[in-house]
């Protein structure tokens, strides 16, 4: 197994994990938001009902805000880069990833 696609667990530290855990989910959240918002622009530009525009517009922005409001939370990935930048930078940087290639 590489190190990208080690498990958060074969890094040694907890705290990686439930950082590494939390991103995962919020990315995933993320999508579904991004397909949804897009998906709903595209039944609205369809659509020639005005009470059923009038709708699908209110998901939209309901997308959208969700999506604003998650974007403020993706200073975890700066920490997650830091955290990792300094594992590979300590003395025991090859032990914190003992199944990946140390090339």
């Amino acid at each position: 197994m590489t190190q990208l696609t080690a498990p958060p667990a074969a890094s040694g530290s907890g705290a990686l994990a439930r950082l590494s855990v939390s991103i995962r989910g919020r990315l995933q959240f993320l999508d579904y938001l991004v397909r949804a918002a897009v998906a709903d622009v595209e039944r609205f530009q369809d659509e020639t009902d005005p009470g059923t525009r009038i709708f699908i517009k209110q998901l939209v922005e309901m997308h959208t805000a969700n999506l604003r409001q998650e974007s403020r939370h993706m200073d975890s990935i700066a920490e997650l880069c830091d955290a990792l930048d300094a594992m590979v930078r300590s003395p025991e940087a090859p032990a914190a990833f003992p199944t990946g290639d140390p090339s």
